[in-house]
Parts: C-alpha cells; sequence; structure tokens
C-alpha cells in the first residue's frame, strides 16, 4: 500500500491499482525515440501484474501502530514480501508465460539493493537469495517453453530481456511518484531508448500540481497521456487493526487523475 498526504488525512492507495497505472504507462510507451514495448501486449500486462501478489495482503492490511495507518509497503517485514512476490508470479503464471516472465524479472530490480551493504541484514539477504535464485531458474524454465513459439523469436535474448526489466523498472518508478504526488523534480534513471540505449526521464510539476505534470525526454506516443487511479480516503488514525480495515472498507473512493506532457 501507498500513503499519499491529503491535507489533514492520507490517500491509501493499493499496490495493484499503482501496477495498474504502471502499465498504463507502458501501454502509451514508445515513439521515434523509444522503442515500442515488445511483444506489445505480454508486456504491458506484466507491467500491470507486477504487483498481483499483493492481493490478499491488500484485503486486510497490517496497522502500524507508530503511524497509526497501514503499514506502507516499504514497511512490510522482508520474510512476508519475498512470500508476497512468489505468490504474484504465481499468479501472473495464469495470465501466461511472457506475463510472468515480467513479473519475475521485475524481481532483480526490487531486490538488488538488498546486497548493498548497510541496506539488509544477513538474514534477510538469504531470504532474498533463495528468492532471486528461484526466480533466475524459473526465468530460465520461461524462455526454454517459450522459445519455441515464433511470436517471441528475438524477444527472449539477454538484451531483449533486460530491456523490459528496465521498461518496466522505469513505468514503475513513474506511477510510485505520481501515485505519491510529484512536486520537485523526479528523476528516473537507466531507461531504455532505442537499441542498446539508456537515458533518464525527468518528471516534474511546473504549476506544483501534481496532476498536471511534464516528462522529458518524452517516451510516449501520443503528444499527452491521461492517467488514473483510485484510492481510498482515510481521515484519521487508529490504533485498533480491526477498526481501520473497516474503515478502509468504508472509506470514501479517491480518484487519482493526472495528465503527462512533454516538457
Amino acid at each position: 500500500m501507498l500513503l499519499r498526504q491529503d491535507g489533514d488525512g492520507v490517500i491509501a492507495i493499493s499496490q495493484p491499482s499503482h501496477a495498474w497505472l504502471a502499465g498504463q504507462l507502458a501501454r502509451g510507451w514508445g515513439n521515434a525515440a523509444f522503442e515500442r514495448p515488445a511483444p506489445h501486449e505480454e508486456v504491458c500486462l506484466g507491467a500491470e501484474l507486477h504487483d498481483i501478489g499483493w492481493l490478499s495482503w491488500e484485503s486486510a492490511p497490517v496497522l502500524n501502530p507508530d503511524s497509526g495507518l497501514p503499514q506502507d509497503f516499504r514497511e512490510v517485514p522482508v520474510a512476508t514480501h519475498v512470500d508476497l512476490w512468489r505468490s504474484g508470479v504465481r499468479r501472473a503464471l495464469q495470465y501466461g508465460r511472457y506475463p510472468a516472465l515480467i513479473v519475475s524479472l521485475h524481481a532483480d530490480t526490487i531486490y538488488g539493493s538488498y546486497f548493498q551493504p548497510g541496506t539488509a541484514s544477513e538474514e534477510e539477504r538469504g531470504l532474498v537469495r533463495a528468492l532471486l535464485d528461484e526466480q533466475h531458474a524459473f526465468q530460465r524454465e520461461c524462455v526454454a517453453a517459450l522459445s519455441a513459439n515464433p511470436r517471441h523469436a528475438g524477444r527472449l535474448g539477454t538484451e531483449a530481456l533486460e530491456r523490459n526489466r528496465l521498461l518496466v523498472a522505469a513505468v514503475d518508478l513513474m506511477s510510485l511518484h505520481i501515485c505519491w504526488g510529484v512536486r520537485q523534480e523526479i528523476r528516473v534513471p537507466l531507461v531504455p531508448t532505442m537499441g542498446e540505449g539508456r537515458t533518464a526521464l525527468i518528471l516534474r510539476s511546473p504549476g506544483q500540481d501534481p496532476a498536471a505534470l511534464t516528462v522529458s525526454p518524452w517516451p510516449f506516443a501520443a503528444d499527452r497521456l491521461e492517467l488514473v487511479a483510485e484510492g481510498r480516503r482515510l481521515p484519521g488514525r487508529f490504533t485498533d487493526e480491526t477498526a481501520m480495515r473497516r474503515a478502509l472498507g468504508e472509506a470514501e473512493t479517491a480518484v487519482l487523475t493526472v495528465t503527462l506532457s512533454p516538457g
């Protein structure tokens, strides 16, 4: 769950809703400077499904007693988080191997930082290493199974898969900041362009309005992109998890609409 400040309260945005917005970004992607996702439907669906493992958690979120709010996704313990990721890959596989492959590849993006000094305990790194070993084996199995399909010719090599991983990483990071509400310049690194090219995107809010943002350089096919996500308004803080869950279920829907334009 993402928590967006909203006056004296917060808007709680589920991980799947944030992923829905990431999928919208992926579907709009591609122009003369930025290669269109390929295979298009599978990559876009993978981007949209990348947090599907959170479905069960989001239906019964855990209370953070210090904040009085649902746990932010960054507060969820590593042991829980890696199990959610395993579940997400299994669920994505029900849609197809390539979308599941995209979700699995995103694990390398999410968990790579756990091996930087001082970012995780030895126990946490062990849990993450076990998950990544499983996912790398799964990825190899997917590539072997998909290689017989002519649709995926040229889309299963190391560079093609790395391009798709980086693309999903980019739309994930953009979606997170859009959901939080962009008010200062955001840099999105290592965004794939054409071939093996990489660049950084800059996301800005020129009028300090998180509903009207600019992106430079512009990676989308259309000259503007309309995005939508949904959250729920939580007006206060809670000391009881059951009460928090009840309030979340009864909360007013907050529809977030955002327009992106070249900047």
